[in-house]
């Protein structure tokens, strides 16, 4: 059980590790065209719209690979407990653990990543809208997966994540 929880935290910091990465560099291609407006949106031309849907992608890729594999995976690692268990009562352990500073900024980072699901084309304001909060509260998501890793490096006893002997 314990092994096999490790198996998955190591592959989904990996995983995230790109995400990471690719994030931060879309971010960075981006800064010069935030905040958006409705007109500046859609005036941005398709490289520009490229890096936007990468920015996305990867938040999305990010929050839905740290729910779905990181949280409940390091949840078992540290109760020594593999039941399965509703993801909020997961995520309020580890908050309560320390790992997770808050739990409604996750849910916040949820609610956007739903919002960015649902992008229609008459919805150009909420897009925008939703874009906006989401570029300048990126990196709350981002220092939580980094404290999120740290701390299981540090708890591990591992110093890397790719260090699974």
């Amino acid at each position: 059980m314990i092994q096999e929880a490790e198996k998955t935290i190591v592959s989904a910091m990996r995983e995230n590790d790109a995400h990471v990465q690719r994030l931060q560099r879309a971010k960075k291609l981006l800064a010069e065209f935030f905040p958006l407006t409705v007109e500046g949106f859609t005036q941005l031309s398709d490289e520009q719209i490229e890096h936007i849907d990468q920015f996305i992608y990867r938040f999305t890729k990010l929050q839905d690979s740290m729910g779905m594999r990181l949280f409940p995976a390091i949840y078992v690692w540290l109760e020594r407990d593999n039941r399965p268990r509703p993801f909020m009562d997961v995520l309020n352990r580890l908050e309560q653990l320390g790992m997770v500073d808050d739990v409604n900024l996750w849910q916040l980072f949820r609610n956007l990543r739903n919002n960015l699901a649902h992008d229609y084309p008459e919805s150009v304001g909420q897009t925008v809208e939703t874009l906006n909060l989401l570029f300048g509260e990126i990196d709350k998501l981002l220092n939580m997966y980094i404290h999120v890793r740290s701390y299981w490096v540090s708890r591990s006893g591992k110093g890397d994540s790719s260090d699974t002997g």
